[in-house]
């Protein structure tokens, strides 16, 4: 017998899964990754910064456009 004619794997596939099972799977993997790679936890934080700033910035000038 082939290993594709077993049994199905215990994991599903992600067909199968909800999106919110999907959400809580990544967030996991994410939490993982940050911790184990500090180089990419530093990225990770410096973009979502970058995108912090430029939001606030954005919704300041909208403002100032407005009066």
């Amino acid at each position: 017998m082939t290993a594709t004619s077993t049994a199905q794997p215990a994991t599903e596939t992600k067909a199968n899964l909800s999106r919110r099972r999907l959400r809580t799977e990544g967030r996991k993997k994410r939490a993982l990754k940050l911790k184990t790679d500090k180089e990419f936890a530093k990225k990770f934080f410096e973009a979502k910064s970058k995108r912090s700033t430029d939001k606030k910035s954005a919704f300041r000038k909208k403002k100032m456009r407005k009066k």
